[in-house]
């Protein structure tokens, strides 16, 4: 019996960590935001807790049914960065039905290259090249996901909510992204320098949303020096409320979204992304601009289903890589540092 029990250690031993693979975890029934609850230890609420664990939120993100007209959206949000959840706001797109199968993605896109990162996020790790085939072949036993320029053939399924569809907004598009993920993710919590329509087409996303007015006590590191654009070195899975006692007292808001519905995140604002089961998201991008110019909006039918492919961007795709169309000139605000409210 001690001959059998030590070659089956043997062989156990012999397989590489690359030969192990176990499927995620893809349920979408969690908890959130979470419920704090008092220590009865000592230590501080939430120690060593994830994010959102250390204080309650303040409400959700303001909800609309409707998609509001570009004018109200410059008015009550945009202009005063003030976060908001559409519901249901892409369904029409054909990504919203053909996209839920990866069969669907392998027929039509599966040649096309993307970007990879690692499931647990490091802003300082570079992302890698790879076939969405040989991806989607992977993505559920592997650490890593999607985080990519919309491929220009996809663009054609994914359409553009009627919020953008004219003035500034529409002008100063910058570019749209590809997310797609398996099982949990976490994302660090940053701000980015641009404003953003985060819109999810598969899956779940919960998001934790702070006011940048305590930048400054989230222990941020620029991302890149005058990218206008960063994130917390805090960890995000166990904050430690005795080096960040500050966390405690920080107030924050959230949003769940589920398939067909956007966020939008203002540029500038604090945001953590947690992902759950076979996630597929949209982004859309655009420049912070300090004025809302809408004289073509009388003339353009808002209300008129448009397709990402028929609206210009500053960034497009090919093989991969961003390039800067050549023919187009924007003008646009990048901040050296997180915009004052």
């Amino acid at each position: 019996m001690s001959a059998f029990r030590a070659a089956i250690a043997f062989a156990v031993l012999s397989l590489s960590v690359s030969d192990i693979h176990f499927p995620k975890d893809m349920r979408t029934d969690v908890q959130f935001p979470p419920i704090v609850k008092r220590s009865d230890s000592g230590l501080p609420d939430g120690h060593l807790r994830p994010l959102g664990y250390q204080k309650k939120p303040e409400g959700r993100v303001k909800e609309y049914q409707e998609l509001l007209a570009p004018r109200e959206f410059w008015e009550q949000h945009v202009q005063h960065r003030v976060p908001l959840v559409y519901r249901q706001a892409v369904v029409k797109a054909p990504a919203f039905l053909k996209w839920q199968t990866d069969e669907y993605i392998r027929e039509k896109y599966g040649d096309l290259d993307v970007l990879i990162e690692k499931k647990v996020e490091s802003r300082g790790a570079q992302p890698q090249r790879m076939s969405l085939n040989d991806f989607l072949d992977s993505y559920e036993y592997e650490d890593w996901y999607v985080v990519s320029l919309l491929p220009d053939p996809m663009r054609e399924e994914m359409m553009v909510p009627r919020s953008l569809l004219c003035g500034t907004f529409r002008q100063h598009i910058l570019e749209s992204n590809l997310w797609i993920s398996a099982g949990g993710t976490s994302s660090v919590l940053h701000y980015d320098a641009d404003h953003n329509l985060h819109c999810l087409l598969s899956g779940r996303k919960d998001f934790i949303m702070i006011h940048p007015k305590y930048a400054d006590q989230l222990d941020l590191v620029e991302k890149k020096k005058f990218s206008g654009s960063g994130y917390s070195t805090m960890n995000m899975d166990m904050i430690n409320v005795f080096t960040n006692p500050h966390i405690s007292k920080i107030p924050w808001t959230w949003a769940t979204l589920r398939p067909g519905d956007c966020v939008f995140i203002p540029s500038g604002y604090f945001h953590q992304v947690r992902s759950y089961g076979r996630s597929v998201a949209g982004t859309i991008m655009w420049s912070p601009l300090p004025e809302f110019d809408d004289s073509d909006c009388a003339s353009t039918d808002i209300d008129q289903y448009t397709p990402l492919s028929q609206v210009n961007m500053m960034w497009t795709y090919k093989k991969g890589d961003k390039v800067r169309n050549s023919w187009q000139y924007l003008t646009c605000v990048y901040l050296s540092k997180v915009p004052k409210f």
